[in-house]
């Protein structure tokens, strides 16, 4: 299980550098080819905690370099995608990094409706679980990331206090 939230400060260099190093390899391993523009849109999401929307991507690289057409993040997006680096969260509208390697899976996303953290879980089982349901019911839909939209415990756990002093607060 790993988890990608809103960021509340950046990621250090270093860890950015060794994810994208790791990216490199992955890409060379598989036979594509990580090119300069798609690394810096890779490193652009890295930086902004691993979660981003296209168009702050955007706005990332236009700081950089002036002005860039939406169509050249999202054929980056693709690539990433494409080679499992990262995921496309649509309950958000947004990208996330993904955090379960590289390989080709299909993760059950958590997505807190709250504070929008984004949680992947790799569990095979629960996604053939879902998968097989699907078919049975006659669904196209069985290659796809699944997304559970809910509460995440963190925001959970600071509704607790405030319930427990409300409900102590009514008894008295």
């Amino acid at each position: 299980m790993a988890s990608i939230s809103k960021p509340t400060s950046k990621p250090p260099g270093s860890k950015v550098a060794s994810q994208l190093e790791a990216a490199q390899a992955h890409c060379r391993a598989q036979g594509s080819r990580l090119t300069a523009q798609r690394k810096e849109i890779y490193e652009l999401l890295l930086r902004r905690g691993g979660s981003a929307k296209a168009y702050d991507l955007q706005d990332d690289m236009r700081e950089r370099h002036g002005r860039v057409a939406p169509s050249t993040v999202y054929r980056a997006l693709e690539f990433l995608m494409a080679q499992h680096l990262v995921h496309r969260v649509d309950a958000l509208n947004t990208f996330v990094a993904c955090t379960a390697g590289h390989s080709a899976h299909h993760p059950l996303l958590l997505v807190c409706s709250r504070c929008q953290s984004v949680t992947e879980l790799q569990d095979d089982a629960a996604y053939e679980a879902v998968r097989s349901k699907l078919r049975q019911a006659g669904s196209g839909f069985v290659e796809s990331d699944i997304e559970v939209k809910g509460v995440c415990g963190k925001c959970l756990a600071l509704e607790r206090p405030a319930g427990r002093h409300a409900a102590a607060t009514a008894k008295g």
